[in-house]
């Protein structure tokens, strides 16, 4: 086999390789409020549905506004084009927090809370209060399978989170950049040779 063959066929496997389907499909969609829930001693892994008529409200969404959560999958996994961020809060009583993992990898922890205050299932009033355990966390592009421990446990050890995905913010990648500089420079050069003619 020549090393013209080799090549050709590594780089066909390579190809399959790419296009396999992942391992999970999106459960969770941008901009949307889930209601989550923990097992009842610390640590264990996250898991959804949360606790039936217990859906978090009045959560912010991009742009602007507000909306009551839904109960969480079984399986949280979401997939970013331009990646995003994940918001977690802690809600009804303050005092429980969370370790966040995306894909295994972790996020980081919520922030330390302090027990005994009570906002029910109001997400905006739990953001705003430090007592509440919180966090936002960077998501890369791609798939996100998300899970997390619980650290600490007060109350129920349920929660409520959003993931927010980045826009395409108009700037273009390096790559992209280069292919244009260099498009400009023969439009140069071309432009440049017909005054010569001329």
């Amino acid at each position: 086999m020549s090393l013209k063959n080799i090549i050709l066929t590594s780089a066909a496997v390579v190809a399959l390789g790419t296009v396999s389907i992942p391992a999970y499909a999106d459960t969770i969609v941008a901009n949307q409020w889930y209601t989550g829930q923990f097992g009842s001693s610390a640590p264990s892994a996250l898991f959804g549905p949360g606790l039936t008529g217990q859906e978090g409200t009045n959560g912010p969404v991009l742009p602007s506004g507000t909306a009551s959560a839904v109960q969480a999958p079984a399986t949280w996994s979401i997939t970013l084009a331009n990646g995003g961020s994940l918001t977690v809060t802690d809600v009804e009583a303050s005092g429980d927090q969370f370790s966040l993992f995306t894909n295994g990898n972790l996020l980081g922890d919520t922030s330390t809370p302090t027990i005994g205050t009570f906002c029910g299932t109001d997400i905006s009033c739990a953001l705003a209060n430090p007592d509440f355990s919180s966090g936002t966390f960077t998501l890369p592009a791609g798939l996100n399978v998300i899970t997390g421990d619980l650290i600490a446990l007060v109350s129920a050890g349920d929660f409520d989170f959003i993931v927010q995905a980045n826009s395409n913010t108009g700037v273009p990648e390096p790559a992209t950049l280069s292919v244009l500089g260099v498009g400009l420079a023969g439009l140069g050069m071309l432009k440049r040779r017909r005054r010569k003619t001329v």
